[in-house]
């Protein structure tokens, strides 16, 4: 039997109504919560920019656009910023906006009841929030933040009248999905749907649909065989084998943009020992991934071009540093290592592992692009350091509870940057105490290059500042990149999907031609 969570009042509020324009699209994936501060996940984050607004908006070109702030300003400069809220916007049930709305989100995001994560890496810097009136809000940092306008796009406003104690549930059963978004919460049954209804008193652009319903579609051949049969209007993800034959299909448009997302793979390399790395024969053996070597040999074996060209298709771009080019933290002249099997093998022996060793590697299931067939690749290509491996994919809702805990030895990971500056990527991925340093590579350099960055105003030291950590995590070899996705929507004849760089599916990107 499914579970249905439901808005019932808004339920009542739309029945008998006609819906003129309806758009239905087929997902990889779907969301794990409804409350907007639980946990950040891409579907999350795409139920969120429908029900939700924030303060700033990131633009489809990563552009910073005001939200339910008209403006924002340093009004105490470097420590205070002002954000004027918008005049006229107004909660799903009519209730305006308040700048006391703004100050409680921002409290409440860190510190949700009940959540497996919140999005306290966005508000880290922030020392005291206030409401002076009804529409302005003061936000004082610890230190200087000139990223801290982009940090509060990621913070939904919700509805100060919850109060404290709600919890995630409450976003589930409909109550607390009060939002501000150009879309209402009418209904998610997990498994089955989302349906969303137009807020006819948006604020900002009309929504372009009336009623849009998500579909969760895990395997990639249930999205292709939905759009083939009209039972959805669009799917997200298009299978790399099927883009070919779908572009000369005349019933479908596909669109395709550069993602911001880094495909990595990351490895225990602090433990002495690692819960899934043993001896041929199940015997406990010391943490092989601690030895540099070891991680030498392993980024020399993964061919990212064959993984690029082949199993994707030639739909992604080969990556070896999380920044992409233009952003900043890249650097121009670093290039992917050549493979080179001997060297590896001369690596592994030297090391100790000339015969091998025993891994588990843990992947996602449907999360990102060919997931599970990329780790089925990097296995065969680890086989050939005499590693025998095992690919154990899982579910994205214990995925990363678990990789958080520290339960894997070598994951497979996806960052998205969020706007043009990687530093929250980076900072997470490379910094000592960082909650999704998966790894737990620790370097003193990058620590405190990384916590400069952090503060620094000048753009031309912090580009160095992280060009520099770039260069200190590629000499470790703390993770292995392997390529930035590039993303295919598909739909039907008469409606195209604009890309955005972040990945995420919105509805009014679906535009009617």
């Amino acid at each position: 039997m499914s579970i249905r969570y439901v808005s019932f009042a808004l339920a009542a509020l739309l029945a008998g109504q006609a819906a003129a324009a309806d758009l239905r699209v087929g997902t990889a994936s779907e969301p794990t919560y409804i409350d907007p501060h639980a946990q950040e996940l891409g579907p999350n984050v795409d139920a969120r920019m429908h029900i939700f607004d924030s303060l700033v908006r990131i633009g489809d070109g990563e552009e910073l656009l005001p939200g339910l702030a008209e403006s924002w300003r340093l009004v105490e400069a470097p420590l205070v910023w002002e954000f004027k809220i918008r005049a006229g916007a107004t909660f799903h049930d009519g209730a305006p906006v308040t700048a006391e709305d703004a100050a409680f989100s921002i409290t409440r995001a860190p510190a949700v009841p009940g959540a497996p994560s919140t999005y306290s890496r966005h508000l880290r810097s922030v020392e005291k929030v206030e409401a002076i009136d009804a529409r302005t809000l003061r936000v004082r940092t610890k230190q200087p933040n000139p990223l801290l306008p982009a940090n509060l796009a990621h913070i939904a406003v919700v509805d100060h009248r919850i109060g404290p104690g709600t919890g995630p549930a409450a976003f589930l059963s409909g109550a607390a999905a009060n939002g501000t978004g150009p879309y209402r919460f009418v209904e998610f049954v997990p498994g089955e749907r989302l349906v969303l209804q137009a807020n006819p008193h948006y604020w900002g652009t009309k929504p372009r649909w009336d009623r849009v319903t998500f579909r969760p579609m895990k395997t990639p051949a249930s999205r292709l065989a939905a759009l083939l049969t009209g039972e959805v209007d669009a799917i997200s993800e298009v299978p790399t084998s099927d883009v070919d034959k779908l572009s000369r299909d005349q019933r479908f448009v596909l669109s395709k943009g550069v993602s911001n997302r880094v495909m990595f793979w990351a490895m225990d390399v602090a433990r002495e020992t690692t819960p899934f790395a043993t001896a041929r024969d199940g015997k406990a053996i010391p943490n092989p991934f601690r030895d540099r070597r070891v991680r030498e040999a392993v980024s020399l074996v993964v061919d990212k071009r064959a993984l690029v060209e082949r199993l994707m298709e030639g739909l992604a771009v080969v990556a070896n540093q999380i920044p992409l080019q233009g952003h900043s933290g890249y650097i121009a002249d670093l290039q992917p290592p050549t493979v080179d099997l001997p060297r590896a093998r001369r690596l592994m022996a030297e090391a100790g592992l000339g015969d091998g060793f025993k891994l588990t590697i843990h992947t996602t299931n449907g999360r990102y692009v060919n997931d599970v067939n990329l780790a089925q690749a990097v296995a065969q290509m680890l086989a050939r350091l005499n590693i025998e491996v095992m690919v154990q994919p899982m579910q994205v809702a214990n995925y990363f509870t678990q990789a958080r805990n520290r339960e894997f030895t070598f994951l497979q990971v996806g960052w998205g940057h969020s706007s043009t500056d990687p530093l929250l990527v980076m900072r997470e991925t490379f910094h000592s105490k960082a909650a999704n340093n998966y790894g737990n590579w620790s370097n003193a350099s990058a620590d405190r290059l990384l916590e400069a960055a952090e503060t620094e105003l000048d753009p031309a030291k912090r580009q160095a500042d992280l060009a520099e950590v770039t260069r200190l995590s590629n000499a470790d070899i703390a993770i292995v990149p392997t390529h930035y996705q590039v993303n295919v929507w598909a739909a039907k004849r008469g409606i195209r999907y604009v890309p955005r760089r972040d990945e995420t599916t919105l509805a009014d990107n679906f535009r009617a031609d």
